[in-house]
């Protein structure tokens, strides 16, 4: 199983047949959990899925970036 799949499911439980674990940032060798997404193997459009967290993301990476450039 990948790491990422063992992450989530030691979370947030089994992981729902035909889903898959989405790296929100597109690295997929970033498996913190604020980075996973478990979503829907075929969904209409991944983008409507996802923008939440990509949005959540983004404001994570900048208050980080921040607090490095107060340090």
């Amino acid at each position: 199983m990948k790491r990422c799949r063992e992450i989530w499911q030691e979370a947030h439980g089994t992981i729902p047949k035909d889903w898959l674990v989405h790296h929100l940032n597109g690295d997929s060798g970033d498996n913190r959990l604020v980075n996973l997404a478990v979503v829907p193997r075929h969904p209409a459009h991944l983008g409507m899925v996802t923008a939440a967290y990509v949005i959540r993301i983004q404001q994570i990476e900048r208050e980080l970036k921040l607090l490095k450039e107060k340090q």
